[in-house]
């Protein structure tokens, strides 16, 4: 039986990352995913269908410093996603939010990347914690819809269409020469 969902180990109580406060994350028979149990008799399978419902990762730079403050914001827009998220009942249990120290971003502070298995990765730059936490949310919205997380720039929120810095492939998916 696979062990692991998005970064967390989980085994018949749920995920061993609510001791660390994951707030997403809950034992597998309160999960919704759980709800088609019954249906195949694993518990494999929820565990696999529980594994697509929270694979999805937004990552921010917390070490990144605003340009004209000098003011570092990505704990900030981090607590700030994970709140607008909670509010989104379709959202909340599909992403995660974590900062980390670098992403060699820094000529254009602030940075945030979206990344799930199987999906295309971004990496967005010259994010305004306040101002583009919105369109942060929007696309999170967007990207979980996209079977294989590729968009191009119209399809994403205006304040982000122009702040991308990469868009990858997912491993083993190269991208298709006519997109």
């Amino acid at each position: 039986m696979s062990q692991e969902t998005c970064h967390h180990r989980v085994d018949r109580t749920g995920c061993a990352g609510r001791k660390r406060g994951h707030r997403s994350c809950r034992p597998v028979d309160q999960h919704p995913s759980v709800a088609s149990f019954e249906s195949d008799g694993t518990l494999d399978g929820a565990i696999d269908r529980i594994h697509r419902t929270q694979m999805h990762q937004i990552i921010v730079c917390t070490l990144c410093r605003d340009v004209p403050t000098g003011v570092r914001s990505g704990e900030a827009l981090c607590a700030e996603l994970r709140s607008r998220l909670s509010a989104q009942p379709d959202l909340v249990h599909d992403f995660t939010v974590e900062g980390v120290a670098c992403m060699a971003g820094s000529a254009r502070p602030l940075t945030v990347a979206f990344q799930a298995p199987g999906k295309a990765a971004y990496l967005f730059g010259s994010i305004d914690a306040e101002a583009d936490a919105g369109d942060l949310v929007r696309f999170a919205r967007l990207y979980a819809s996209l079977a294989d997380g590729w968009c191009n720039s119209g399809q994403r929120p205006p304040r982000l269409a122009g702040k991308t810095l990469a868009r990858i492939p997912a491993p083993g998916k190269p991208a298709d020469g006519n997109r």
